[in-house]
């Protein structure tokens, strides 16, 4: 059972390009607990080596871990599956759900054999612009299937806009996906609970890095709704969430395209910085900055 006494390890950094905001949410985690008085430390993962981490986890004695490793490495399964191969109790999703998680491909087909709408996607194979156009329309998205925070997301307007894509050389998956004209939200998932629904309006064409992470100029707010419409949006929600097989947390992006809440994308490590939306809820539903973190970890007080 982890109480006030447990020693926590709150895991941060990574290799991946979200590196930098991951480390500000481990830091800003790892500050409120010892503001707090828990026996608390902080451990940059700056490499993938499965040994350095028995190493420094198995001399701490620790209870469990607070992974904030955000994208790959941390989000993908990689570190859950270390802790349990080290036997270590965390929170959050285990190595499957959030493998599965972090592949939008995947996760989208998921939603889609368990009736939740999401917009229309295919994997991008080198079709042609022209087919492209003819199935998904005159602009559309161009996505990483496994990145976070909306890295390597291309909005796709013209002929320009998709040669400049398809030139660049890169290894890595892509799928296409239909550009919605809709209104987008988020809604953060606390222990099988929805907290308040974000309404999203950012400055850019859509919700990106910039506008996530360094932008000032994105704006947030909590939507006066219809009730029937956030009773459809927390149902299909939870179902997303539980289909997956997430645990703990979580926060889904969403559009509601005339009055139905299509999905996006679920981000199973979402971010715990100042400008980050799980905070922002948290607050709104009437919890502080610690209490949340306490409800993540599970401490009974």
């Amino acid at each position: 059972m982890i109480n006030l006494d447990s020693k926590i390890c709150i895991l941060g950094g990574g290799w991946s390009n979200e590196r930098e905001i991951s480390l500000k949410s481990s830091n800003d985690v790892f500050q409120s607990l010892k503001a707090n008085n828990h026996n608390v430390i902080l451990y940059d993962m700056v490499n993938d080596s499965f040994d350095n981490l028995k190493m420094f986890l198995k001399n701490q004695s620790i209870d469990i871990v607070f992974n904030l490793m955000h994208g790959e490495g941390g989000e993908d399964g990689k570190v859950q599956s270390y802790l349990d191969k080290l036997n270590i109790k965390y929170c959050g999703s285990d190595s499957k759900s959030s493998a599965i998680s972090f592949n939008k491909y995947l996760t989208k087909s998921i939603w889609l054999k368990n009736n939740l709408l999401t917009p229309d996607f295919l994997i991008y194979d080198k079709q042609s612009y022209e087919y492209l156009i003819e199935k998904f329309g005159p602009s559309f998205f161009i996505k990483d299937t496994c990145s976070g925070s909306s890295n390597n997301i291309f909005l796709i307007q013209n002929i320009e806009d998709f040669n400049k894509f398809s030139s660049s050389s890169s290894n890595r998956q892509f799928m296409i996906e239909k550009k919605i004209h809709a209104q987008e939200y988020t809604a953060a998932i606390i222990n099988n609970k929805v907290l308040p629904i974000i309404e999203i309006e950012p400055s850019n064409n859509f919700y990106d890095f910039d506008a996530k992470y360094k932008s000032d100029k994105t704006r947030f707010s909590f939507p006066n709704l219809n009730k029937n419409v956030i009773r459809d949006i927390h149902d299909s929600v939870l179902k997303a969430f539980n289909c997956l097989g997430c645990h703990t947390w979580a926060r889904v992006d969403f559009f509601v395209d005339n009055n139905k809440p299509v999905l996006l994308e679920i981000n199973t490590i979402p971010g715990m910085t100042d400008h980050s939306l799980v905070p922002k809820a948290a607050k709104e539903s009437g919890l502080s900055y610690y209490q949340l973190i306490i409800e993540i970890l599970g401490i009974n007080a």
